[in-house]
């Protein structure tokens, strides 16, 4: 059974620092980084071992394919553990070699080359893991695939990816949740998660839900530093979800009565 390669840290930290050179490489078809070295001096192997290769689609017409990937790349590769899951070396070789032509098609570099600054910040933060934040993490183009999925994954459902899907149904939803601060907490997430769910009819489309998901949002936060939201369940986040749902419909009808007059 093979295992998985990663980069060495000398060879990762040299292909980060040279992004501003290789820009125009980015625009490439081939997978021009395993040109650089050899195989010997470039990557290693792991202990972690992959029964398949894992195929990713790629977007095809408007539809990203992200719910799809992240759950046939995490159910091939659950067994990861989280702290190997943090590694920038595995990473940074899946989006430069083994996820290449994904990439390329997924984030492709070209909308923001006329401005090189704005490319070198794309470049390194969706083919790179450039900290060691977990939002580094859900920006990288192949990590997030498997972190929206280990963080929302729930195996006490009938479909363990079932979150998943509610997270990953829009972007803005993802952003919301998983990259504040709040998605350190899986307990939160899939509260969160759990809540949207139960109320899809009112929180889904529209700009109107989309405001009323980043309220929810920034009030779980808000309400992070002042009660300590890891301890409680996701039963007791929903609960604690309800009362602010309730509070933004009031305001809502209130609003809408006042502009009746």
């Amino acid at each position: 059974m093979p295992s998985v390669q990663i980069f060495k840290s000398n060879f990762v930290n040299a292909l980060r620092g040279s992004i501003r050179t290789n820009l125009e490489k980015y625009l490439q078809g081939d997978d021009w980084v395993r040109n650089l070295s050899t195989e010997r001096s470039r990557q290693m192997q792991t202990s972690v071992e992959i029964a398949e290769p894992i195929r990713l689609d790629p977007p095809d017409d408007g539809n990203l394919k992200d719910t799809e990937n992240a759950i046939r790349f995490h159910n091939t590769l659950r067994h990861l553990t989280p702290l190997q899951a943090r590694d920038p070396r595995l990473w940074t070789l899946m989006t430069h070699m083994d996820f290449w032509p994904y990439m390329r098609l997924r984030w492709p570099v070209e909308k923001h080359i006329e401005n090189r600054d704005k490319a070198f910040r794309f470049v390194e933060s969706r083919y790179f893991v450039p900290q060691s934040q977990s939002r580094a993490l859900l920006r990288n183009g192949i990590a997030r695939l498997w972190w929206t999925a280990q963080l929302s994954y729930d195996p006490t459902r009938d479909n363990p990816y079932e979150l998943t899907e509610v997270l990953l149904s829009t972007l803005d939803i993802t952003q919301q949740i998983v990259e504040r601060g709040m998605g350190r907490a899986t307990n939160i997430i899939k509260g969160f998660l759990g809540f949207m769910l139960r109320n899809r009819i009112l929180l889904t489309g529209g700009n109107v839900n989309r405001a009323r998901i980043r309220r929810l949002a920034k009030y779980l936060n808000m309400h992070g530093g002042v009660c300590i939201l890891d301890v409680l369940g996701e039963g007791e986040v929903m609960d604690f979800l309800d009362r602010e749902f309730s509070r933004i419909l009031q305001e809502e009808a209130a609003t809408n009565k006042e502009a009746v007059r």
